[in-house]
């Protein structure tokens, strides 16, 4: 069944409805590690920088209110997945870190993602892949500009 019609849909739906379906897609395979899909971008933003964040730092990476992603790292932190700790340059801050936990399923987690997104992407080419990839990249980097 053919949902879409021959006009092409507008990009912000279809980038929307693509998240949706990745994570509708993702939701089982992400919760074998104890965690919900709305807290992935959170803890792979975290691996990824590497160096404690601030919340503040980690809201603005991802585009996210900062009360969402309070709420998002203290129930990481609860999980095990991260710490918070004062700042002790600035005491009303609290820094996030990874924890060893974290770090031991970061591969399978990211393999999981992988593999839902290769679920995703199947209809297309491996060029149409690339090609995707590099134009939405492209839009991301200009969100990015200030």
């Amino acid at each position: 069944m053919k949902r879409f019609s021959e006009e092409p849909i507008p990009l912000g739906y279809a980038v929307a409805m693509t998240h949706r379906m990745q994570a509708a897609k993702a939701k089982e395979k992400v919760s074998q590690y104890g965690i919900t899909f709305g807290q992935v971008p959170f803890l792979i933003e975290i691996l990824h920088n590497k160096e404690p964040m601030t919340q503040d730092a980690l809201s603005k990476a991802l585009f996210i209110d900062p009360a969402a992603t309070a709420r998002a790292v203290e129930q990481l932190e609860i999980k095990g997945f991260v710490t918070r700790e004062v700042n002790p340059k600035n005491r009303r801050q609290k820094l996030v870190s990874a924890t060893d936990k974290a770090n031991w399923i970061k591969g399978d987690l990211r393999s999981s993602l992988r593999e839902t997104m290769q679920e995703m992407l199947a209809p297309l080419t491996a060029e149409e892949q690339k090609t995707l990839t590099t134009l939405l990249s492209k839009v991301c980097e200009h969100g990015l500009k200030p």
